[in-house]
């Protein structure tokens, strides 16, 4: 008898925890349900481009508000690296991201272009080690947020910043940082290059009679024949008021052939600058002084190469019968 009530007292307990544990189980489901909604309808409202990525750069997942941001649709991306699919360019600038928060757990900052249905657009990649749970290999969570607007205003700001407004060209921040690089380049023995100092004779003259209208007029057209009367990978800036400056570079790796090369870009420079001008409908002639400094030597800087090629020019302002003159 007693065996018996112990039998079904054991039995309704079992029930009654079956019960428990079967309503805790379905709590505990429920319970993470919702979080998984709640999580993915989170997710689902960032504007950014969400991908989950392996090391080697394949995209395990792609989470996205805009598709016509992606460089391609979404499950095509699957199982594709980002070199599969991005430029090499971008694709290098995110691997090196992912390598650093491989290394560091998070990467900020890195500014990409890609090409999609809206045509070429600038984004900013922002990535964070996932944690894994000892069975996967390690994966990462990437946010891609299209930053065009502000990255196209930023280099607008920035090219006005290296040029001049007036004439169009690049203005001596631009020289600047262009020197840099040809002097970086340059090493003992190596070519030569040469910066040109180019002064209008005639401007005062003409800008004081016929006032600052006719003078802008002038600068823009010299401007443009300066240009034209350059070689493509050179470059022509003003340095303000009526002289400009002209980095000419790779001329030879000989002196004297540099030289004589420096003279023919002369030649060409004073052939153009001396042809009339005509504004309504009268004829102006300008001539130049252009003073001339070659190096290929790395210590050289800018302060100092200006004031040798200035030198030459007041050398070559002060003959009657030489246009150009070298330091």
């Amino acid at each position: 008898m007693f065996e018996t009530i112990k039998y079904k007292i054991i039995k309704a307990w079992n029930s009654v925890l079956f019960r428990l544990i079967v309503k805790d189980q379905r709590n505990q489901y429920s319970a993470a349900s919702a979080t998984y909604e709640e999580l993915s309808s989170t997710l689902s409202a960032i504007p950014d481009l969400m991908f989950e990525l392996d090391a080697n750069g394949r995209h395990w997942d792609v989470r996205v508000l805009r598709p016509e941001l992606l460089v391609a649709p979404a499950e095509k991306l699957l199982g594709k690296t980002v070199k599969d699919v991005m430029p090499p360019e971008a694709a290098n600038l995110v691997m090196q991201a992912l390598a650093e928060t491989k290394e560091k757990g998070f990467s900020h900052g890195t500014q990409i272009k890609l090409p999609t249905p809206l045509g070429e657009r600038w984004f900013e990649v922002s990535m964070a080690r996932k944690e894994k749970d000892g069975s996967e290999d390690s994966r990462f969570i990437v946010l891609s947020r299209d930053i065009n607007e502000r990255k196209i205003e930023f280099l607008k700001t920035e090219k006005l910043a290296y040029l001049d407004r007036l004439t169009e060209l690049p203005n001596r921040h631009a020289l600047n940082d262009e020197l840099i690089y040809e002097i970086t380049k340059s090493n003992p023995g190596g070519h030569y290059a040469g910066l040109l100092f180019v002064d209008l004779d005639e401007f005062k003259k003409i800008n004081d009679a016929e006032g600052h209208h006719i003078g802008d007029q002038l600068l823009k057209a010299v401007a443009k024949r300066l240009r034209s009367a350059i070689r493509e990978d050179d470059l022509v800036v003003r340095w303000g008021g009526d002289e400009f400056v002209v980095l000419i570079k790779k001329l030879s790796f000989n002196h004297n052939d540099a030289q004589h090369a420096a003279i023919l870009i002369c030649e060409k420079i004073t052939e153009s600058i001396t042809k009339p001008y005509s504004f309504n409908s009268k004829n102006y002639y300008c001539s130049v002084s252009i003073g001339i400094t070659l190096f290929n030597q790395p210590q050289h800087d800018l302060l100092t190469l200006i004031q040798q090629a200035d030198s030459a020019m007041y050398s070559s302002k002060k003959s009657q019968d030489q246009r150009f003159a070298f330091f």
